[in-house]
C-alpha cells in the first residue's frame, strides 16, 4: 500500500489520541480540585420548630376544683377556662372535702400541707390555693370527723402558709404570685363568716395575694355548695375581676 493511502488512517489515530489525552487531563483536573460553591445547588435551610410549652398554673383545692360542671356533664371547671384566658397550663391537685385542717368526711385524704410536692415538682408560674370551706370539721384521733374550733382553724392556716412560704421562696417566686381564694355557696353561711376572714388574714400576713369572691347563688350552685357550669364561669369571672391577672397575662 502506498504512503498516500495510509495518511487518513494515521490522521484518525492522531485525533483519537489527542481526544483521549484531553479527556484524561480533564478528569484528572476535576478530581484534583475541590468543587466551588457555585458548582453545587444551594441547600434549602429547614426550619426546626419546637413545640411551645406553656407555663404552668398549679391549683391546690377541694371539691370546688376536683368536682366541676353539672352532674350530667364534664364541663371544665373554673381553673380550665381561667388557664385558657391566661395562656397557662393548669395542674390540679384537689380532693373534695379537704382543706387546711379537714381531711374529708372519711378522714382518708391529705390536708393541703400534704401536697407540697406537687408545687415543688411543677414549679408553676403562678399558684392557686382554693379552699377553707371544709375546715369547720377535723378528724379526731380515732379517724372520725368532728367539729373544729376557731383556734384550730387559725393554727392550721398559719402552719400551712408558713410551709408554703418556705417552698415558694425556694423556687425563687414572688409571694404575690400565690393567689388564695375561698369560694362559698349558700350553705353554712355562718361558718363562712368565720372561716373566710381567717384564710384571708393568714394569706396576706405571708405576702400572698387574696382574691375575694362573692358567694355563689342557688343558680350557680343548685346543691348549695358545688358550682355548676354557670357557677364555674361565674367563679372564673370573679377571679379575673378581683385580681391583677389580666393586667399581667395576655388573654388568649
Amino acid at each position: 500500500m502506498s504512503s498516500r493511502a495510509q495518511t487518513p488512517v494515521r490522521r484518525l489515530a492522531l485525533v483519537a489520541a489527542a481526544v483521549s489525552a484531553t479527556l484524561v487531563a480533564l478528569v484528572t483536573s476535576t478530581a484534583a480540585s475541590p468543587a466551588s460553591s457555585t458548582d453545587l445547588p444551594p441547600e434549602t435551610p429547614r426550619a426546626i420548630t419546637a413545640p411551645v410549652e406553656r407555663q404552668k398554673m398549679v391549683v391546690i383545692g377541694d371539691s370546688y376544683t376536683s368536682y366541676y360542671g353539672d352532674r350530667n356533664s364534664r364541663f371544665p371547671g373554673w381553673w380550665a377556662t381561667l388557664g385558657a384566658d391566661l395562656g397557662l397550663e393548669p395542674v390540679i391537685d384537689a380532693v373534695g372535702g379537704t382543706g387546711f385542717l379537714a381531711r374529708s368526711g372519711s378522714c382518708a385524704h391529705s390536708r393541703f400541707r400534704g401536697r407540697m410536692d406537687t408545687i415543688r415538682e411543677n414549679a408553676p408560674r403562678i399558684l392557686f390555693i382554693e379552699g377553707g370551706r371544709n375546715d369547720w370539721r377535723r378528724c379526731n384521733a380515732q379517724g372520725r370527723p368532728i367539729q373544729s374550733t376557731r383556734t384550730e382553724i387559725v393554727t392550721a392556716a398559719d402552719e400551712y402558709f408558713d410551709e408554703l412560704a418556705q417552698v415558694w421562696d425556694e423556687l425563687g417566686r414572688p409571694r404575690a404570685d400565690v393567689y388564695v381564694i375561698s369560694p362559698w355557696g349558700q350553705s353554712k353561711a355562718r361558718k363562712a363568716r368565720v372561716i373566710r376572714p381567717i384564710i384571708r388574714t393568714a394569706a396576706q400576713a405571708h405576702g400572698f395575694t387574696w382574691v375575694d369572691t362573692r358567694r355563689l347563688s342557688i343558680e350557680h350552685a343548685p346543691d348549695g355548695i358545688h358550682p355548676n357550669n354557670l357557677g364555674s364561669r361565674f367563679l372564673r369571672d370573679e377571679i379575673l375581676a378581683n385580681s391583677d391577672l389580666l393586667d399581667r397575662f395576655t388573654r388568649i
